[in-house]
């Protein structure tokens, strides 16, 4: 078997994944999501904005807000993929997405079947 073999089976030979999250891994609050193709990747930049500190009376800090030209969203991450596996990521956010709203949903049904003094024990039990 020649080289060219060899590295085509190793290629074809799946292998389980040992995902690894290191403790030193940066968490950060996304509120914004910009998504840009470029060919068959696509690089998705995340944004959090960073609400300027105002200070003084309520009427003060509106007053300083209404002045600020624009509000600031620091990029947090940026990331490339391939076509296939940000189809692979819609699909299985999606999916996530899909669960949630059945739980959310199953949740609520559930809570308009119980009475209401049981409905405030089962509040303050949590």
């Amino acid at each position: 078997m020649d080289q060219h073999d060899t590295g085509s089976q190793i290629i074809q030979t799946p292998k389980p994944i040992k995902w690894v999250i290191p403790d030193s891994i940066r968490t950060d609050h996304a509120t914004h999501i910009v998504v840009q193709q470029n060919g068959s990747e696509f690089t998705l930049l995340f944004f959090e904005v960073q609400p300027p500190l105002f200070m003084g009376t309520p009427e003060e800090q509106l007053d300083q807000y209404e002045k600020l030209p624009y509000t600031e969203a620091k990029c947090i991450a940026k990331i490339v993929m391939s076509a296939e596996n940000i189809a692979e990521a819609t699909n299985n956010l999606v999916q996530s997405l899909n669960r949630l709203n059945e739980m959310l949903q199953a949740s609520m049904k559930g809570q308009e079947n119980v009475n209401p003094s049981k409905r405030t024990e089962l509040s303050t039990a949590s």
